[in-house]
């Protein structure tokens, strides 16, 4: 009897990457009760919590300034397809989520994309899933970040003044606020100060 028919097919479960920053990282142990670089596994029916409150969160961020119940992830499945999709739920009152461009009021949900970057209070998540085919589980694997994703993505990066073949940023003389962005014709003078 052939021993490979015995074997049973493992189904590849669907893996939810959340990268984590925090400016206080390096001094504060923050993410310690967190299982960093080691897949978690979720049945798809429990929302993965995270807030600080170790009895209603399974996962907790060791911080104060954190909620007892930050935000909630759910898995889904849409109608008629066979891959998991995740919503995402802001679960604190007082401290707002961002996701993507958007903020989440307490209760208000939104639907994650493939990849998305959430900010709330001064921690910075980006999370993306690596599709799987188990309808049943899925895995979460937090790992910290030594940049923040918003630096690495281009999010709120200052944009320089513009500056003239003079090298001195042109601005407006009565506020010192930057003048217009429209470019000058050939024949207008300005004056620098």
């Amino acid at each position: 009897m052939n021993n490979n028919s015995k074997l049973e097919t493992e189904e590849l479960r669907t893996c939810l990457h959340i990268h984590l920053y925090h400016p206080d990282q390096a001094s504060c142990p923050l993410f310690r009760n967190l299982p960093l670089n080691q897949p978690y596994k979720m049945d798809a029916e429990d929302p993965l919590r995270l807030g600080r409150d170790g009895q209603t969160c399974i996962f907790v961020l060791n911080d104060t300034s954190v909620s007892r119940k930050q935000l909630s992830i759910q898995a889904y499945r849409k109608v008629g397809s066979t891959f998991l999709s995740f919503m995402i739920q802001n679960m604190s009152q007082k401290v707002k989520l961002m996701v993507g461009g958007s903020e989440l009021r307490y209760l208000e949900r939104a639907e994650l994309d493939d990849k998305a970057f959430l900010r709330f209070g001064r921690y910075e998540l980006l999370i993306w899933q690596e599709p799987g085919d188990s309808a049943n589980t899925f895995e979460v694997l937090f790992e910290t970040c030594n940049t923040p994703p918003s630096q690495e993505l281009g999010i709120d990066v200052p944009c320089n003044l513009p500056v003239m073949d003079t090298g001195v940023p042109w601005r407006n003389l009565e506020n010192e606020a930057p003048a217009s962005q429209e470019p000058l014709e050939s024949d207008e003078t300005v004056v620098l100060v």
